[in-house]
């Protein structure tokens, strides 16, 4: 008899046991305490895995972020434009630069004699955009990039700009004349757009290094 008594002591013992280490688990898991437990968890998880993944920036990494910011800085106080559209971009400008191997700040400069960073200018003529690209001529350009209807978007307009650009440069083999032919004008002109351009960048690289 005593022995049955303490079986069931044992057995209600071991029944607690289990309904505490239940209920501890639903607490932890199951309810809105344990639920926003998990968030946590899986979002320090997945941190701690990006982190894992990010490449490592180099010193040339680093140096050319600073330049950027840099630029950007001085767009948006000189421009009265806000920094955060300016930094767009100024980033689409550098990335252009590596595909098209034209010079970052020529293309910046190209933006603020054309539009003074205006995304949504247009011209009397019809020019469109920051690189105010006349779509009659280069429609056919835009194709890749999901459109003509694309024309205004930041990347889509410099990259299309830094495109015409390129060709031009490697057309005539020197930045005035491939601005002369990107201005719309004969290579005999006395034009002065090459001579603003130029001198923009020229401000530009001359602020990155000083």
């Amino acid at each position: 008899m005593i022995g049955q008594t303490v079986m069931r002591v044992k057995i209600h013992s071991k029944m607690l046991g289990a309904l505490s280490i239940l209920i501890i688990f639903y607490s932890m898991f199951f309810s809105d305490a344990g639920n926003k437990r998990i968030k946590i968890w899986i979002d320090i998880w997945h941190q701690k895995s990006f982190l894992e993944k990010a490449p490592i920036p180099t010193a040339v990494d680093i140096e050319r972020e600073r330049e950027k910011v840099s630029i950007a800085k001085w767009v948006s106080r000189k421009y009265r434009v806000s920094y955060k559209p300016t930094k767009e971009i100024v980033n689409s400008a550098f990335n252009a630069s590596d595909i098209f191997e034209i010079d970052a700040h020529l293309i910046i400069a190209i933006i603020a004699i054309e539009s003074s960073f205006n995304p949504l200018a247009e011209s009397s003529a019809g020019a469109q955009g920051l690189m105010q690209i006349m779509p009659k001529i280069h429609k056919k350009k835009f194709e890749k990039y999901g459109g003509f209807a694309n024309i205004l978007e930041v990347r889509t307009n410099v990259f299309v700009g830094s495109e015409i650009l390129s060709n031009y440069y490697r057309r005539y083999g020197s930045y005035r004349r491939a601005l002369l032919a990107y201005v719309g004008v004969r290579q005999s002109s006395k034009s002065r757009y090459p001579d603003k351009v130029l001198r923009i960048q020229k401000r530009l690289k001359k602020m990155v290094r000083g």
